[in-house]
Order: C-alpha cells, then structure tokens, then sequence
C-alpha cells in the first residue's frame, strides 16, 4: 500500500507578518512540527518533531529631538533642552556627546537630566554623560548647558551638535544641533508698580529699603505688582524666587505658616517668565502671612534669575497689622489759586499754606489691596470747616459710580454711591473747596 505523507507547521507564536524590530528583544519564538500519515495498516498516525526556539535580538533605533538657536552675550550661559526616544525593540542605553564647529568653541559643554522638561537642569550637582537604561518606547529629557567664550565677536555663530550613540550597537546614532549667535544678550531689572527706568526699584541689585511697603492683616493675602524688564538684545526665561535675605535664595524660607505664590497678568500661577528684547512682563507676587502671624514689618526679596546667571532682586516689606483693612483710603490736595477747579500744584499728602480766599482741591482714593472683591465701596468726606464747597469749573467727581450728595445749597458733607472693586482696583473722588475770605 502506498504511504500518504502529509507535513504540518505549527507557529505557537506567530511572527511571520511585520518587521521583526517590532518585537521585544528577548522574545523566544518556539515552532513545532507534526507529520500525519497512514501507516501500512492503513492507520492514520500523528509524528511530532522536536521544538526549536529562536530568540528575538536587539535592534537599536532612536530618535531625537530637532535642535535650537538662540542668541547669548560674550561669556553667557546657554541651555538647551533635548530629548532621546528609544524607537528600538528592547532597553538600550544612549551615550551622549557633543561636538563644537563654526566661529568660536563652547568653554565647557555638560548634561544634566530635565525630567520635568522645563528646560532647566534638575540638578547642577549631577552631570550625565548617557540616558541611563531607556526602555523601549520611552523618551529621556536632558539639557546641554554650555559657555560662550569671553572674548567671542558679536554676530558670530557656533554650531553644538549633540550626539546620542546606541551602547549595544555604537553605529546606531542620532544628531541634533543648537546655534548660538554673540549678541547683545538678555537683561533683567524688577521694578514695582510700573515698568522703565522711572519705575520704583529701577537699577541693579536689591535696594537697601524696601520700594513697596504692603500692610495687611494675619492670613490675608497682599498682592505685590512687579515688572521684569529684559533691556538686552535676546529673550530669556527667568526663574521666580522670594527669600527674606538677598543672600539666602534657595535657603532663606519665610516665617512659618507664609507663602508666596507668583502669577501672571491673568492670575495663573507660575514659576518663570520669558521676557523678549527690550519687552517688560507683569507678574503679581501674592503674600499671605500665617494666620496667627503677630504685629510687625517683614522684609521680603524677589528675584528673577536666568539659567545663564542673568539676574536682579527688588526690595519689599510687609505690614500685619491684626487690625488692617482690606480697603485703604489715600486723601491728598492741591492749591487752586483762581478757583477755577483745575489744581495748580501736584497733589500731595504733606502739608500746604495758602491765602484766605483761595480754593484747595482734593482727591480721596479706595484702593482694595486684598485678592478678593469687596462690595458696597462708599467715600464720604464732610467739608472742613472754615470752607465752603466751590466747584469752580469742575464740580465733584466719581471715578466709579455717581455722587448722591445733592448739590445745591449749602453742602456739609459728599459721598459717592457704592461701589464694588476688585483686587487691586480703585475709585477716586475729587472736589473743590474755597476758603473763607
């Protein structure tokens, strides 16, 4: 009788479909075969052959990410932010390095680890020369932190290329590369309240008084207004930072139970600020004393620091006064010689002589210094004796809401509708007096 021979492969992991990088290194693939036949009884019988098993090999593959350029002064400080995506299909380690070309050389070029991809080293204490074991899939954020030379000409160029070689199969490799250009580099000057060189704070270095003194009450928030001024020819970022001492950044912790928090000119909270060329950020430093904080004036320092040492500090204070308000209310005057309602002078808070007979301008200013609306805002001020109310040619005036005092006749006292403020807002009342003859 002739034998019927019939071969059957049997895959117990199929692999035949796809490209072979695309399964794990360290993967067995196993196959076994059987042979069925009819013996020469006719019987059908099964024969099983011995397993063979291959084993998945390492295929080396990556990526990273494309390279930068920016513009840095003589003797500055750059960073560069990078990332290494392991394409391959196991763990590899990635070894990094880095080559110079073009006009001038980098003084010192070195890695550090950006895990939380801010762009700013997580730790100056710990260079990294590779990724460290990078599983298949993931990603590896560093920063390349490196020196421009002091001597380097303006306008010229250097090429960084960083390096990262696969360590199983080394002519595995990617390249990006950051340019660097000498220019007139970033500056940063903190003023308070206003930006330029008229600003309070204006100038390098913290000041020996504090510019801006907030008061408030124990567990009440006060809002400080700071503007970063970046008078250079580059943008930079700079890192937000407050201490009780110039000397202690990093070290100098608040009284226990304080905070500040930074934020930007919307309100949301953040940590740094990029500042363009001859550009000004506002950033709001909000300061909550601890709520049992006791009576007394506290110094506090705010600091914008670049990752290349750019730097500048502003001199504040804070007030708690357990009995503070959340409004203060600001009242200055002005001599009007020809009662004609238009001040002659600057308004001020200090005392002023004038002859009987002329007129005094005045202005009272509700400022809500808290974080939070205040409602029902309502100025009053009586005339003072010895004088009359006189408009002249500007009767009284609200800056929000309307006046309720009825004008006509003799007027012993005015006052404004209410009004609601929000943090940081103000209302202003001004009116003309005469004094009596």
């Amino acid at each position: 009788m002739k034998t019927r021979l019939t071969i059957v492969a049997s895959l117990l992991l199929a692999a035949a479909h796809g490209a072979q990088a695309g399964t794990a290194a360290g993967t067995q693939i196993s196959n076994t075969a059987t042979a069925t036949y009819l013996d020469s009884a006719a019987k059908p019988q099964t024969a099983t052959s011995n397993t063979v098993i291959t084993t998945v090999q390492l295929v080396a593959s990556l990526t990273m990410s494309s390279g930068n350029a920016k513009n840095a002064a003589a003797g500055a400080q750059v960073v560069y932010a990078h990332s290494v995506t392991n394409t391959g299909n196991g763990a590899d380690t990635f070894a990094l390095s880095s080559l110079d070309s073009g006009a001038f050389a980098m003084t010192g070029v070195v890695f550090y680890a950006d895990a939380d991809n801010n762009g700013v080293a997580d730790n100056l204490a710990a260079p990294i020369t590779s990724t460290g074991s990078l599983p298949a899939g993931q990603t590896f954020r560093f920063v390349a932190v490196a020196t421009l030379p002091a001597g380097a000409a303006t306008g010229a160029t250097n090429n960084l290329v960083v390096t990262a070689t696969s360590t199983t199969t080394n002519t595995v490799k990617a390249t990006s590369t950051d340019v660097t250009t000498v220019g007139a580099g970033a500056t940063v000057d903190i003023t308070a309240n206003a930006a330029g060189q008229s600003a309070l704070g204006h100038g390098a270095g913290a000041e020996q008084a504090a510019v801006v003194t907030n008061v408030t009450a124990p567990g009440s928030a006060t809002r400080f207004v700071l503007y970063l001024n970046n008078n250079g020819g580059s943008p930079d970022t700079f890192n937000l930072q407050s201490s009780l001492d110039n000397a202690t950044f990093g070290t100098g912790a608040l009284p226990n139970g304080w905070t500040v928090v930074f934020r930007d000119s919307t309100g949301a909270v953040i940590t740094s600020s990029t500042v363009n060329p001859n550009a000004s950020n506002m950033v709001y430093a909000d300061v909550t004393p601890a709520a049992g904080a006791t009576a007394g004036t506290t110094d506090v320092y705010f600091r914008a620091i670049s990752s290349g040492g750019v730097k500048d500090t502003i001199h504040d204070a804070v007030t708690v006064n357990p009995s503070a308000m959340q409004v203060t209310v600001v009242k200055t005057q002005a001599i009007d010689a020809l009662c004609d309602g238009a001040a002659d002078t600057a308004f001020t808070s200090a005392p002023i002589s004038a002859l009987p007979g002329a007129c005094i301008r005045y202005q009272i200013t509700a400022t809500n210094n808290g974080l939070s609306n205040v409602t029902q805002v309502q100025i009053n001020d009586d005339i003072p004796a010895n004088t009359v109310y006189y408009p002249g040619n500007n009767p009284v005036t609200a800056t929000l809401g309307s006046i309720l005092t009825v004008l006509t006749g003799p007027v012993s006292t005015l006052t404004t509708s209410q009004v609601t403020l929000t943090p940081g807002q103000s209302t202003t009342m001004s009116f003309g007096v005469r004094i009596n003859p």
